[in-house]
């Protein structure tokens, strides 16, 4: 695959557009403008050699002349020299703009395209959440914006950076070149590249690939050796773990030694080539400096090496871009690869409405499975009727996650369906899903607003200051949210970093409160330590199940699993029992332990 395709879907990104033809005046101006500067230096060397010039026509190279103004032949010495240092700052001054103005607006053209992938990812989450689950897309996202993205923003800013600048800067320089000597151009860019080739064949990859590899395997046998030979002695193996240990100890520093000499090799041989070239090259000016007018003069030398250098610095640009290229391009490919979209999800516009709950929800034969293939959920069959408080308990915390996500559309079993009503739960359209499930959790959750556009969100103007005050008086937070400098109209973060836990759990149920949801989805946080004799909250959970609605709950205190109607129990990703909490006290002995591990405050640890 050519590297240099690796961003194309990035760089074909609508962002891309704006800011790309200013963007490719300053990259010419920027990498033309060098062979420039190169031409006027080269001008004020044959000042200084011929101590004026006085022909219209200045000789820079076997084919290249400069034509200079009458008016500046015209002036003495001084003056030209004077008026050519001037020009060549003023170059430099126009150089530095450019270079400045293109690097902002490839930073800029980087920032841009990455922003609006940061919104596809967001977008495609939501999506792929319905197929993979809302766990999995939180993975996703990590890596995502904490590895992939970056990596592209900083291979597209570098893209932007290097193309086309480097490219006009090689073209410029090598041009220049091959104008002041055609053939020395020619031996020099020979010569380079020999020189570069015979440092990488000396150089190779063995030595990577030594140090990369071998070298840690053998020192992580020689650690497992120090580590067995304890044992060893125990079983009077004679000295087999020090026969051992020192055949490995021999190998790794052969190893050392095989490397050490490869690399003591290669400069003093990459000094003998660069030598050789550079007196090949020093040979060559020679014999054309010494010849007749036909011959160079060392302004001329001065434009061919710093054209070479500016094209060894383009080469150089073009290299480093590539190597850049080469984990932006993986980064790339990772993030369109999750952006694709996937031919699995039933099409919103075919899926059907949901009006409340009637009959409830049933699992029919549900397995799940994570993306190593390991089950989640083995054959779970289970149903939960309106009106009722189901407890889901398990011996690890992903399974009752998994079904809690299940309920809210997000996952697709492996076998088996998930019904509301009848109706199959992939074919309940998600706005109406999320019009009919509320999910709670101890953060609330809380989004970026004021705590009453946090509660009356949704309700279309239907929900009044004093339905938000009485709903906040039942949880028993509305005292601690007057508190605060501007109580109701308090900005809550997504952190909620001026509320405690119980608080922003509070606002979560009275938001359940005000809007009375089919289905509640709770995740309770862990008991305050001191608990009062009613929970507040609770009563706010049983209040809306005798309204007619089905709460099922993440249990972290004892209280809620004695007051629920039935909590269904799992052992790993298999239903192990359901019942009422005093039943399976009495018949299930991992329901006893897990009891005592969770609820026991006597329980050494906790």
């Amino acid at each position: 695959m050519n590297r240099f395709h690796t961003l194309s879907a990035a760089r074909r990104e609508p962002e891309a557009g704006p800011g790309a033809l200013s963007s490719l005046l300053w990259a010419t101006l920027a990498g033309l403008l060098i062979p420039c500067v190169v031409l006027v230096v080269g001008l004020i060397s044959l000042l200084l050699e011929s101590r004026e010039l006085r022909q219209a026509s200045a000789r820079l190279g076997a084919n290249l002349y400069i034509q200079l103004p009458a008016s500046f032949v015209d002036q003495p010495p001084l003056v030209q020299l004077t008026q050519l240092t001037s020009l060549a700052f003023a170059m430099a001054v126009v150089l530095s703009v450019a270079v400045w103005r293109h690097r902002r607006l490839a930073d800029r053209r980087a920032a841009a395209i990455t922003k609006a992938l940061h919104q596809k990812v967001l977008k495609q989450s939501v999506r792929r959440a319905e197929l993979e689950g809302a766990a999995a897309q939180s993975l996703n996202a990590q890596k995502l914006i904490g590895r992939h993205l970056p990596a592209v923003q900083a291979g597209l800013s570098f893209w932007y950076r290097s193309m086309p600048r480097s490219l006009f800067l090689l073209l410029g320089c090598v041009v220049l070149a091959l104008l002041v000597h055609i053939w020395l151009a020619v031996v020099a860019v020979i010569s380079g590249v020999m020189v570069w080739r015979m440092y990488r064949f000396v150089r190779g990859s063995d030595l990577d690939e030594v140090g990369r590899w071998e070298l840690p395997q053998l020192r992580a046998q020689m650690a497992a050796l120090v580590g067995r030979a304890p044992k060893m002695a125990r079983l009077r193996a004679q000295g087999i773990a020090e026969a051992s240990f020192q055949h490995e100890l021999d190998q790794l520093y052969q190893k050392l030694r095989e490397k050490d000499a490869e690399r003591a090799r290669v400069w003093p041989l990459m000094f003998l080539a660069a030598s050789a070239a550079i007196a090949i090259m020093v040979i060559g000016l020679g014999l054309n400096l010494l010849e007749t007018e036909a011959g160079l003069s060392l302004s001329s030398a001065v434009v061919l090496g710093l054209s070479l250098a500016g094209a060894v610095t383009g080469v150089w640009r073009l290299q480093s871009l590539g190597k850049k290229l080469r984990d932006s391009g993986t980064a790339c490919d990772a993030v369109y690869s999750y952006l694709r979209r996937s031919d699995e999800a039933t099409p919103s516009e075919q899926r059907v409405g949901l009006a409340g709950l009637r009959d409830g929800v049933e699992f029919r034969d549900v397995t799940l499975v994570d993306s190593h293939g390991q089950p989640i959920l083995n054959h779970i069959t289970t149903e939960f009727t309106p009106q009722s408080l189901v407890t889901l308990l398990g011996t690890d915390s992903v399974s009752p996650q998994a079904m809690v996500e299940l309920l809210m559309g997000f996952g697709r079993p492996g076998s088996g369906e998930v019904r509301i009503d009848g109706l199959r739960l992939l074919e309940v359209h998600p706005a109406s899903l999320a019009k009919n499930v509320m999910w709670i959790e101890p953060s609330g959750p809380l989004w970026d607003g004021t705590i009453e556009e946090n509660l009356a969100a949704g309700s279309g103007g239907t929900i009044s200051n004093a339905d938000i005050v009485d709903a906040l008086r039942e949880v028993d937070v509305y005292d601690q949210i007057q508190r605060l400098p501007e109580g109701l109209s308090t900005y809550a973060t997504v952190e909620g970093v001026s509320l405690s836990t119980e608080a922003t759990y509070g606002i979560g149920l009275a938001r359940a409160l005000l809007h009375r949801p089919p289905i509640l989805l709770v995740g309770e946080p862990p008991a305050p330590n001191a608990q009062l004799a009613d929970d507040p909250c609770l009563k706010a959970i049983k209040k809306l199940v005798d309204q007619g609605s089905l709460v099922v709950m993440l249990p972290r205190r004892l209280q809620t699993l004695r007051t629920a109607d039935r909590v269904i129990l799992l052992n790993g990703p298999n239903l192990a029992g359901e019942g009422k909490h005093s039943d399976l006290l009495a018949d299930s002995d991992l329901y006893r332990h897990l009891n005592y591990l969770l609820f026991n405050p006597y329980r050494p640890g906790r």
